[in-house]
């Protein structure tokens, strides 16, 4: 089994995990979508900020990396959504900038161009310009928008406009059983909602790229979650929730969830990276907890191979 593949997705959905306590940028990511993260207090954090600081000067360039070195956002919210026919999943961006200064409009621009000979397009909706760039199958974003403080990018104008008609994941249900069960504020909490087995469907294509499976037991969950703390540039403590559906199958949830814990017990040893977890079940959820020390020179070695292609079958 080639767990390297699920550690990248994991180590991928930590990258992105910050505290969503009071967090504004949820409220443009719709209730539609299969999975979101959030990273806030970006620059007050010194884990946070370390890792975001790490990624942008990598060596593996992108005009996203270009732009955050020039903007200060406070927070971010990314999301994936289901993919329209033939297409990549989709993606959207939230940031909040704040009062901080305003992004240069060529660096926007090139965040969305596939070459420099393409032409940006506009349309108004409900009040906000949205700029795009027609494209089949954009290999991140191929459209943003600014909305007084917040910056918006997504795979498409469609998933912008959805962003801005909602209704927000904060009105689901499931999302909010998320945050109630992490009432500490942790540096990291991830939603990922199997509503109408849509975290089903996202986890298939990637086990066909993985070629391993990634949760047996997906089926039987209602959503999942996690909440991380990342002390600094070495070390974090984080825990997996995996809500089951139905208490009759809590044993494989329980059988995945110690897996899962002793493959990455195995991967992180050939690292030379020190890790502990336990496993626990409580009523019809089960948590892994689990601690991690020497991590930053596997955390450089995933922002040089590009985050988000680990997540979006299809892509290089």
């Amino acid at each position: 089994m080639k767990i390297i593949g699920f550690l990248c997705v994991f180590l991928t959905l930590f990258f992105l995990m910050c505290s969503v306590y009071g967090a504004e940028t949820p409220a443009y990511i719709p209730e539609s979508c299969i999975s979101m993260v959030t990273v806030a207090n970006i620059q007050g954090d010194p884990g946070i900020s370390w890792m975001l600081d790490a990624w942008i000067h990598s060596p593996r360039q992108s005009p996203l990396r270009e732009l955050l070195k020039t903007i200060k956002a406070r927070e971010m919210s990314v999301a994936v959504f289901p993919p329209k026919q033939g297409s990549l999943h989709s993606l959207l961006c939230v940031m909040d900038l704040g009062k901080g200064p305003k992004p240069d409009k060529e660096k926007l621009n090139n965040v969305i161009l596939p070459d420099p000979d393409t032409q940006i397009q506009s349309v108004s909706y409900k009040g906000s310009m949205i700029f795009y760039v027609q494209t089949d199958s954009p290999e991140d974003f191929s459209a943003y928008a600014v909305l007084q403080d917040k910056l918006i990018f997504g795979s498409d104008t469609d998933v912008l406009k959805k962003a801005i008609d909602g209704p927000s994941v904060e009105k689901s249900a499931e999302y909010q059983k998320v945050k109630a069960f992490f009432p500490q504020r942790k540096d990291g909490l991830l939603f990922a909602n199997n509503d109408g087995a849509r975290f089903v469907k996202f986890l298939q294509p990637l086990e066909e790229k993985w070629n391993m499976t990634l949760l047996l037991s997906a089926e039987y969950l209602n959503w999942m979650g996690s909440s991380f703390d990342m002390l600094d540039s070495n070390q974090a403590s984080g825990i997996f929730v995996f809500q089951g559906s139905d208490e009759s199958k809590i044993e494989d949830i329980q059988d995945d969830a110690e897996f899962l814990g002793e493959a990455f017990k195995r991967k992180f040893i050939a690292e030379k990276i020190d890790y502990k977890s336990t496993v626990e079940v409580k009523g019809s959820a089960v948590i892994l907890n689990m601690q991690i020390e020497g991590i930053e020179p596997l955390w450089k070695k995933l922002f040089e191979q590009g985050i988000l292609s680990l997540i979006r079958p299809g892509s290089e």
